[in-house]
């Protein structure tokens, strides 16, 4: 058996800085969502630039559940499913 795992995109133009919403992150009941630094600087730097990453595709149950699409409040994110 093939799993479809599905596509899953975060555009950052709409989503500047994830950090002060993070409404969907919270909103998956799997956890496939987080956020992370889009570049790592050396230390003592801090990010500057953050970005929301999907990390377990393969929970992702969408279509069924599209929570984390509905609390975007920016339309930041995308997911479509792949022809196999």
């Amino acid at each position: 058996m093939v799993t479809i795992r599905p596509e899953i995109k975060y555009d950052k133009e709409k989503c500047v800085d994830p950090r002060s919403c993070l409404e969907c992150i919270r909103a998956c009941p799997k956890n496939v969502l987080a956020h992370r630094p889009s570049v790592i600087p050396p230390p003592p730097e801090e990010p500057k630039e953050w970005i929301i990453v999907p990390t377990t595709r393969v929970l992702c149950d969408y279509p069924t559940c599209s929570l984390c699409l509905d609390a975007c409040p920016n339309d930041a994110l995308s997911i479509t499913i792949p022809n196999p």
